[in-house]
């Protein structure tokens, strides 16, 4: 096995497996690079909040510096309870990306939008939404701190690139003008690529 720019410490050969395979794929499609910082402050986004005790495995550039884009490696540790003794620990690997925006579009949350969304909406409306494109509207929950800075940032262009994402279990937030998107599935070589198209492409789009 080659050497893998990743902290393979405590991670199952399954997952030492995956990282192999993601990496081997990401180098067929992508021009990658070794990011030599972690690309973005995990602190300032709260879809990491849940993280207590995660780090950054390895950070790679896609297609730099084309492209503002970066893949960041979480390694998330998990306990498994032993009633004779001392939790026994080891480490997953998950995938989150993270993209280089044109603009700054203040604090912003983006999800699918769900059925319990429509009906708080109904009584207290919280989502953006935008009249000129109901489709975008009635696919994804918008939460945004300055409501105006996003509508003038959320182009439709970039409305668009979104309805392009197949997978409807990404979580994206964006602080200012980086943008983060993944899920908290287990890493998988298809998903890793994908991920950064649609990273790639989010970091083009004016």
């Amino acid at each position: 096995m080659e050497k893998l720019p990743f902290d393979l410490t405590d991670v199952s050969a399954d997952d030492v497996q995956a990282l192999e395979d993601s990496y081997k794929a990401l180098r067929s499609k992508f021009k990658v690079g070794l990011a030599e910082d972690h690309t973005f402050d995990r602190s300032q986004f709260d879809v990491f909040n849940e993280y207590k005790d995660s780090s950054v495995g390895g950070s790679i550039l896609i297609n730099h510096p084309e492209n503002g884009c970066y893949l960041s490696f979480i390694k998330v540790r998990t306990d498994i309870p032993n009633g004779r003794g001392p939790a026994l620990s080891y480490y997953k690997y998950q995938v989150w990306a993270s993209a280089t925006l044109r603009s700054d579009f203040g604090r912003v949350a983006i999800r699918k939008e769900t059925v319990i969304d429509e009906i708080l909406n109904l009584v207290h409306p919280a989502g953006m939404h935008f009249k000129d494109d109901r489709a975008f509207s009635k696919k994804f929950c918008v939460i945004a701190g300055d409501t105006e800075k996003a509508a003038r940032a959320m182009t439709k262009a970039f409305r668009n690139a979104l309805m392009e994402i197949k997978n409807d279990d990404f979580a994206i937030e964006i602080v200012n003008s980086t943008l983060v998107i993944g899920n908290i599935e287990p890493i998988d070589p298809k998903q890793t690529v994908y991920l950064a198209e649609v990273a790639s492409k989010l970091s083009r789009v004016k």
